[in-house]
């Protein structure tokens, strides 16, 4: 008997050995597990926890938490929806799963799934898992989504805006041409009001055609002297201000090359001179600002800005610098992230496409766009550009020798517009020339290019489908440097083409034309 006892006590201990070993190997898991564990008590204080849950909550140690209730975990708001939305499920059904976000010691969110467990004594277990990766994943998702829908938007209506703009231009010039001819052909004071306003109306016509064909504008880079496109700008646009409206230039000294598209850039300059302008009330000053700056620092500002908006990276030094610089009713934040919007607008009047062209200048380019603004106060833009080590190549002269005057009679024009084509054919007919007509480019060039010495003068639009007006001009010049080029254009914003004769902005009349394109060369 007493051997019998023996072996059962033995199997006893045994058993208890087996299960305290199992215990510990689980402790020793639980202790390890890359999940955060935790009981609490009846009473809602830490009986437990282990390394992982207290670390995820920023203590060093377990004991730290030890005794504590698990509400300290949480703030109020958090406290409040368990007890509303938690707590009553969790009683009901004896367990609950999902998101909650607690506060780690240094007051960091921590945030994190949960699952509660309710135990017999009345406690509850908690396994608590960090979730703040899956979260920074889920949110740099949702960006890149609302990137991708942006740009596949913008993209569309781009291409939307570029065919509307196109034929739009063609339409408002030929009925601009019109008006100005029946214009001059009435003596009736009434009917000539009514033609000024056509008139009017249709060069506001062109300021929206041209936002919308920058809206679309695809970046054409090259070396160019940025200061040279910023002075060109702002002599331009001087004639819009008047006293008790200023604008000044303070150009740099120094020749600041840059690499970007020329065309976009002096869109930008005039657009950020506009506005400010708008912006300036019944008096004040536009500053425009050139300078160099050779290393990153802090940015020289007439005042305490409320608003601030950064686009855009500068990583290289030295750098080209544009400011642009009002001193009238400034933005509030919201009004100053609004304006690099297309077709938002904080002026009612506004169609919200002038800052577009930021965008479009910082595609695939490393530049830097802040602005600063404070209500009352003003508003500051400033551009930031790296500089080009190497200079710019100047186009060479053409050569003006006796030589190389050209006593041709044949006129070519160039105009995708059929309507616009044979106006200004006939205006050279007027000016004593035979002039060849073409709506494309393409095919014009080729006639060129087969008698380059029939022609004393070539007439070409600037914006057309099948080749610019810029790169006809180029290979215009390339095959014949005397070459007498006229562009005839809605879009003359510098800079302009090297080698042109004269310009001439549609909508122009038939006198505007024949003075323009002038007599041929007697011989």
């Amino acid at each position: 008997m007493l051997e019998a006892k023996s072996a059962s006590l033995y199997e006893a201990k045994e058993r208890l050995s087996e299960e305290t070993a199992k215990v510990q190997r689980l402790s020793t898991a639980i202790d390890v597990s890359a999940d955060g564990v935790a009981i609490a008590d009846a009473a809602g204080i830490f009986t437990y926890m282990n390394p992982m849950h207290a670390g995820m909550f920023g203590y060093a140690s377990v004991d730290d938490c030890l005794g504590r209730p698990w509400t300290t975990l949480y703030d109020d708001e958090v406290l409040s929806v368990f007890e509303r939305e938690v707590m009553p499920a969790f009683t009901r059904d004896g367990y609950w799963r999902g998101e909650a976000t607690g506060r780690a010691q240094d007051g960091s969110a921590v945030h994190q799934s949960l699952s509660l467990t309710a135990l017999s004594d009345g406690g509850i277990l908690c396994v608590s898992r960090d979730i703040a990766i899956d979260k920074r994943r889920e949110s740099q998702r949702e960006q890149l989504q609302a990137m991708l829908a942006d740009a596949e938007r913008r993209d569309a209506l781009g291409r939307m805006a570029s065919s509307v703009a196109h034929d739009f231009a063609n339409i408002l010039t030929a009925i601009n041409a019109s008006a100005r001819l029946l214009r001059n052909s009435n003596t009736s004071p009434k009917d000539a009001l009514m033609f000024d306003r056509i008139v009017t109306s249709c060069s506001q016509a062109n300021d929206l055609v041209d936002d919308l064909m920058t809206f679309d504008a695809t970046p054409v880079r090259e070396a160019r002297a940025i200061d040279e496109i910023v002075r060109d700008v702002v002599e331009m646009m001087s004639n819009q201000f008047t006293a008790p409206h200023r604008l000044e230039l303070v150009a740099n000294d120094e020749r600041l090359v840059c690499e970007t598209d020329p065309t976009l850039f002096a869109r930008l300059i005039a657009n950020l001179v506009k506005n400010a302008r708008e912006a300036l009330g019944t008096s004040g000053t536009v500053t425009v600002r050139t300078l160099r700056i050779d290393e990153a620092g802090p940015i020289d500002l007439p005042f305490q800005p409320s608003a601030i908006n950064h686009r855009g990276e500068l990583r290289h030094y030295p750098a080209a610098r544009l400011v642009v610089q009002d001193d009238g009713n400034g933005m509030p934040q919201e009004a100053l992230d609004q304006a690099f919007t297309p077709f938002q607008s904080s002026k009612g009047r506004g169609r919200g496409l002038g800052l577009a062209t930021i965008d479009a200048l910082l595609t695939g380019q490393e530049a830097c766009v802040a602005s600063y603004s404070r209500p009352a106060a003003g508003t500051v833009f400033v551009v930031d550009l790296p500089l080009q080590v190497a200079e710019i190549a100047v186009p060479a002269a053409a050569d003006d020798s006796e030589g190389a005057v050209n006593h041709a009679t044949g006129a070519l024009v160039v105009d995708d517009d059929e309507t616009l084509m044979n106006f200004v054919c006939e205006a050279a007919r007027r000016a004593g020339w035979d002039p060849v007509g073409f709506t494309d480019p393409v095919e014009a060039l080729k006639v060129f290019r087969a008698a380059p010495k029939a022609f004393g003068v070539v007439v070409t639009d600037r914006r057309m489908p099948q080749m610019s007006g810029d790169e006809l001009v180029r290979a215009l010049l390339a095959i014949r440097p005397d070459t007498r080029i006229v562009m005839c254009s809605g879009a003359l914003q510098p800079p302009l083409p090297a080698g042109l004769a004269a310009t001439l902005a549609k909508p122009a009349t038939l006198d505007d034309l024949v003075d323009t394109i002038g007599a041929p060369v007697a011989d």
